[in-house]
């Protein structure tokens, strides 16, 4: 088939890729690494998995390059019998994933709170009441992520309750590690729903938009984990196919949508989301539905930041420990702070490309540039709110923390991949090979990426099991040495219990002789958890070697030990298998 006047060489776009991949990841390589700017634990993944999986992307898409054009494999049309089952099937890859991939472990805090946030509301509680012996120690069982409402008295997460709800049904169902790939499929369906919308007589569009979706590591990876991050990708695009979808029925329902989505865990990335497309809707002088949605957003700030937060302090009480974050003002003055010194686009843009297919930007830009601007400023071409979009979250390029890809920006994957459609739409026709090619690339970097989270999540998810096993009433948790051991501090299953464990850097001498003389107490300290693999890290606290000394003068220093093994194989196994 000849191509279009208009179309866009693949070979081209491959080369364009790699040559704008290459001069990006040598940018993040000078100032993170050689020029040591913003070291932090996204630029530790970015070396380990992100930047080999980048290169080895780059090389197979450059050698891949001459040989991108052509027809490729025919594809059926993207119908309901052929798309619900894939979509299915990366339901259940994600599910397995969490006890294959994670070990059934979440490693973050961020993680950890929203599990323990639901296993309250699945006992029926707004919160964990503490129990009066634990009341003094409540910050070290707690470190972080609580909120202050109430915080003498109870342990609540400081997130907002959604997504810990979603868990908590999902948990009465059964499982609550199934919330998150069912919010994936529906996410992935929701998509499918707008990319026939948008592109009712190009199927090889809709399936461009799909198959980008599809091979997104980031997508299915995170829907493995607690994150909320998946519930803003599933709930974004509902949102978007009910505005499509139009009518009272469809915006009203848009606006419900909106109202959860806000309550996931932080209210203000459903905005980001919705603003772009509002201002769509005035410029395509649409005023009523625009200005329902204006409303719609002045809801979300009066229930998630200032009903909520009242609803808190009525039941549970005053805030204490901490100042409370929850206020529109606090959380303006928050995002400007942070962009003042956690603004590091180079390093998370590099992790967002790594974990996502690799034609998604470069097909997306094209999108961006088919568009016709004299239409997009009479609010006449979708592309313009989902390039907005798409710019926004990107530009918030916030230092994360943990997290696979950059999962500030995973609310727009969506957005991205329907981008990429458009630009499909209106410089290629069929000839599907490319996009092969690039699956073919982007899952064997995957593949990598995959393997280094495994390693990386092992030592963490043994250690805990190992603290878990133990049969004292308490575990202190000693974190020097080892890298981000605190998020170890944690109970079984998001719920507090035998053994307690705290992390020894927040308790006193006097709460320490306490707990020695008065129950069974064991550490976890850098000599069991380095021998399990955790990476080193240089950390050192004055006071924290007068606790241990004075620990072990009180013979209270007795070590975690691994679980005794229950069977002769597990013996054997323990022993290196030595007769």
């Amino acid at each position: 088939m000849q191509a279009a006047p208009s179309s866009v060489s693949a070979t081209r776009l491959f080369l364009a890729g790699a040559i704008g991949l290459t001069l990006w990841l040598g940018a993040t390589f000078l100032w993170h690494v050689t020029y040591r700017q913003g070291i932090s634990l996204a630029v530790i993944l970015f070396l380990d998995q992100d930047f080999p999986a980048l290169l080895g992307a780059l090389l197979l898409l450059t050698l891949a390059a001459p040989f991108a054009e052509g027809l490729g494999w025919r594809l059926p049309l993207p119908r309901a019998r052929v798309m619900v089952p894939l979509v299915l099937l990366f339901g259940l890859v994600a599910w397995a994933g969490h006890y294959w991939l994670f070990q059934d472990y979440s490693i973050s805090r961020d993680e950890e709170v929203a599990r323990f946030a639901a296993a309250y509301m699945r006992e029926g509680f707004l919160a964990r009441p503490i129990p009066m012996e634990w009341e003094a120690y409540r910050r070290a069982i707690m470190p972080e992520f609580f909120s202050p409402f109430g915080a003498a008295d109870y342990w609540t997460a400081a997130y907002l309750p959604v997504n810990s709800a979603i868990q908590a049904l999902f948990w009465q169902l059964g499982d609550p590690n199934l919330a998150g790939p069912a919010l994936l499929m529906a996410g992935l369906f929701a998509l499918w729903r707008v990319a026939l919308h948008l592109f009712p007589d190009r199927p090889d569009a809709v399936w461009v938009t799909m198959l980008l979706a599809l091979s997104s590591a980031q997508l299915w990876v995170t829907a493995m984990t607690p994150y909320a991050m998946t519930g803003h990708f599933a709930l974004n695009m509902v949102w978007l196919a009910l505005v499509l979808r139009g009518g009272l029925v469809g915006h009203l329902s848009a606006g419900v949508v909106a109202l959860a989505a806000a309550g996931l865990h932080q209210w203000h990335f459903p905005p980001i989301f919705i603003a772009p497309f509002i201002l769509w809707m005035l410029l395509g002088r649409r005023w009523k539905v625009a200005i329902f949605h204006i409303l719609v957003l002045a809801a979300i700030v009066i229930v998630w930041a200032k009903l909520w937060p009242a609803f808190l302090t009525h039941v549970l009480g005053q805030p204490t420990d901490v100042r409370p974050s929850a206020g529109v003002a606090d959380k303006v003055g928050s995002l400007f702070e942070r962009l003042g010194d956690r603004w590091q686009p180079l390093v998370n843009l590099s992790r967002f490309a790594a974990w996502n297919n690799i034609l998604m930007v470069p097909l997306a830009t094209l999108g961006v540039f088919a568009m016709r601007w004299r239409q997009a400023i009479r609010g006449q071409e979708i592309a313009l709110p989902l390039a907005l979009g798409c710019f926004a979250g990107s530009a918030l390029a916030l230092a994360q923390g943990y997290g696979w890809g950059y999962r500030y920006a995973h609310g727009f994957i969506g957005p991205f991949c329907l981008l990429a459609g458009l630009g499909w739409a209106h410089f290629r026709r069929g000839a599907m090979r490319p996009v092969f090619l690039g699956v073919a690339v982007t899952l064997l970097s995957s593949a990598y990426l995959v393997w280094r989270t495994h390693s990386f999540v092992a030592p963490y998810a043994a250690s805990h099991r190992m603290i878990d096993a133990s049969k004292a009433d308490v575990v202190l948790v000693d974190p020097r040495g080892g890298l981000y051991v605190t998020d170890l501090v944690r109970g079984r299953n998001g719920v507090p219990g035998k053994p307690m464990v705290m992390n020894l850097g927040m308790l006193t001498l006097d709460q320490v002789d306490n707990l020695c003389k008065n129950y069974v107490v064991e550490l976890f300290d850098r000599a069991e958890f380095r021998p399990l693999g955790v990476p080193l890290a240089r950390w050192n606290l004055g006071r924290m070697d007068a606790l241990r000394a004075h620990m072990k003068e009180e013979d209270c220093d007795k070590p975690v030990q691994p679980p005794l093994p229950e069977t002769e194989e597990e013996a054997f196994n323990a022993a290196g298998d030595v007769l």
